[in-house]
């Protein structure tokens, strides 16, 4: 088996593996700073860092549409959602609905930086650190404002699925 073969092999098994790993799934969004225009990805790949100071992590492939933009603005915003909110999931989950990206009118700005209002977290964040490795660059930000709803019903990705992390009993 060649090194190439054996790559492939280990990356189709480790992502057979990662979709028993639940993960909270949002969209991230920035803005083009050309045009003010809104970008953003869906991701799962999201996770805090620190609370001195408070800081969370994204990564996000280069080849992304989203990639350049959101490295130019060096500013981004976690839009965690819950099941009311899942239809914003669905044009940031495939280029062919891309059309519809930031089409609901619960998309607001704060600044220059777009936001689902009502979500359960809006977590806005500055970039701080880039590390790039493979494919993806990690993007660290710190958090300069958080707008939290409240609302628990967290909508997450597990076994290939949108479902919802909730608490048991």
């Amino acid at each position: 088996m060649t090194a190439e073969n054996q790559q492939a092999d280990l990356a189709n098994g480790l992502k057979q593996v990662l979709r028993y790993l639940p993960a909270p799934v949002g969209i991230v969004s920035s803005y083009d700073t050309e045009n003010g225009q809104p970008i953003g990805l869906a991701m799962s790949a999201i996770m805090p860092v620190a609370l001195e100071p408070c800081s969370m992590a994204i990564a996000v492939n280069r080849s992304g549409s989203a990639h350049e933009g959101m490295l130019r603005a060096g500013k981004y915003c976690i839009n965690l959602l819950d099941s009311e909110l899942h239809g914003h999931m669905a044009p940031f989950a495939s280029a062919d609905a891309r059309d519809q990206r930031f089409t609901q009118p619960e998309w607001k700005q704060h600044g220059s930086v777009w936001y689902i209002e009502g979500a359960p977290a809006n977590i806005f964040c500055e970039v701080r650190e880039k590390l790039s490795f493979g494919t993806h660059d990690l993007l660290i930000g710190e958090v300069y404002d958080l707008i939290s709803s409240g609302r628990q019903d967290i909508l997450g990705w597990a076994n290939g699925a949108l479902g919802r992390l909730a608490p048991l009993g």
